[in-house]
């Protein structure tokens, strides 16, 4: 995943700015999903340097945060973990066998299923 991120860029605009979140809402919200217990970023977490983009845009490199799926619990905290920031941005967690039925039904309470999505190593 982080390979594949590192691979974006400006220049062939495979990562733009994110018309719809300043760089400091963004820091904001990387921030407050941070301050959960376990949580930590993968990889990103940082501005874009060495660009013209308005700093009314969000212009972040594509970012992952690692978030233990306990925190996937609440409205308050789901709505934190699943907001879409139309950005190269993603929550990450693991499950186990036995909470699958969790994931999906916290799956299910993402309002906008935008970009979510469950990937296993079973076959």
């Amino acid at each position: 995943m982080k390979n594949q991120a590192s691979k974006r860029n400006l220049k062939d605009l495979t990562i733009g700015p994110v018309l719809s979140w300043s760089n400091e809402k963004i820091k904001a919200h990387i921030d407050a999903i941070l301050e959960l217990d376990g949580a930590k970023i993968i990889f990103g977490g940082t501005p874009l340097l060495g660009h013209s983009i308005p700093s009314c845009y969000g212009s972040y490199q594509p970012t992952a945060i690692y978030v233990p799926l306990k925190h996937f619990r609440g409205p308050k905290k789901l709505k934190l973990l699943t907001t879409e920031l139309f950005g190269p941005f993603q929550v990450v967690t693991e499950y186990g066998n036995n909470e699958v039925d969790k994931v999906l039904k916290i799956m299910e309470s993402i309002p906008h299923h935008l970009t979510a999505a469950v990937v296993s190593n079973d076959q």
